[in-house]
């Protein structure tokens, strides 16, 4: 059995530690979205959505996609949301204690 990379997953899950960037990610799951368009979608500004996507993109979990002078969003692998779900599972089963 590999070695888990122990140090990569802390950081994916620091970078899914905040709300705005779990919504982010949730709709980015639905298609692919320019940052402007992502913003607006969850209310969030301009500077603010792109320094939580900054985030997202660093640790691998988004892929961005330059068009003109946009900057459009996508996941970087279908399994993210799956990885999503299972972990909302587990919330929910901690929660019912």
């Amino acid at each position: 059995m590999p070695i888990p990379d122990y140090d990569g997953l802390a950081e994916v899950f620091k970078a899914l530690g905040h709300p705005v960037r779990l919504k982010l990610l949730a709709r980015i799951l639905k298609g692919e979205y320019c940052v402007q368009e992502l913003g607006d979608q969850i209310d969030t500004s301009q500077p603010s959505t792109s320094q939580h996507l900054r985030v997202l993109r660093a640790c691998g979990l988004v892929v961005p996609e330059r068009r003109g002078k946009k900057v459009c969003y996508r996941a970087a692998d279908a399994g993210i949301e799956e990885f999503l779900r299972s972990a909302q599972q587990v919330h929910d089963q901690l929660g019912a204690r």
